[in-house]
């Protein structure tokens, strides 16, 4: 009878390493994933909170009406000037909408219409932006 070689792997022992890795890859991409969600959820919502400061303070150097608006389920919300000239289209992160839609108009002093709570939405959940009716602005942090 020959020897057997010490040499290399057993067609058995390469599967079930191959097998492990796999499972410990998709579990780190599944991990990864939510993460990277819930960082573009955070994000969104500060952007938001900051895109209401711009409408907030273009209104009050340009002494005009400006409106910031969401539309529920829409990647997108609009910066604009009452009766045009300025238009800012904004993207949010992707994955991220809005859950209603909402409309904040500032008047030519910067003061909001009222107070809003803007709620976004992705796969690993909500976050907000708001604004009080004093003007001023917050977002739900980590």
């Amino acid at each position: 009878m020959r020897a057997r070689s010490e040499h290399g792997f057993t067609p058995l022992e390469l599967l079930i390493a191959v097998a492990v890795a796999g499972v410990l890859v998709a579990g780190a991409y599944t991990t990864w994933q939510k993460y990277s969600n819930q960082q573009r959820l955070r994000t969104a919502a500060i952007q938001v909170a900051s895109g209401l400061r711009e409408g907030e303070e273009r209104a009050k150097a340009e002494r005009t009406t400006y409106t910031v608006a969401f539309i529920a389920s829409s990647p997108t919300y609009v910066i604009s000037r009452s009766g045009g000239g300025f238009v800012e289209k904004a993207a949010l992160p992707a994955g991220v909408t809005p859950q209603a839609s909402d409309t904040v108009m500032f008047s030519p002093f910067g003061q909001p219409d009222a107070a809003h709570t803007i709620t976004l939405q992705n796969s690993t959940g909500t976050r907000t932006a708001s604004i009080d009716s004093a003007g001023g602005i917050t977002y739900q942090g980590p």
